[in-house]
């Protein structure tokens, strides 16, 4: 089954800041993230039941390297990417 993935204007707004940030640090680290996060959402369009409920019906799974959490939510046959966040901030509500 082909599962289709809409990220959250707020999600997408997250990683922008964070993507610029890292860049602001060490030139092409914002682009090592992107790539990190990218893999991560391929990986749950495959198989979003893969990763663990964490609160409610959100399910998290995160990054190796930058400790980021994709905050997520599947309903019928579409992924809804909430929040893209560094494991020291808060979760959505």
């Amino acid at each position: 089954m082909a599962f289709k993935v809409v990220i959250k204007p707020e999600a997408e707004q997250e990683l922008l800041e964070a993507l610029k940030w890292y860049d602001s640090k060490e030139i092409n680290l914002g682009s090592e993230l992107y790539f990190e996060i990218s893999k991560l959402i391929d990986a749950i369009q495959e198989n979003p039941n893969l990763f663990q409920k964490r609160y409610k019906d959100f399910r998290i799974t995160f990054t190796k390297r930058f400790r980021y959490g994709i905050h997520y939510t599947l309903e019928k046959d579409i992924i809804y990417i909430h929040a893209i966040l560094h494991t020291s901030q808060k979760s959505p509500k």
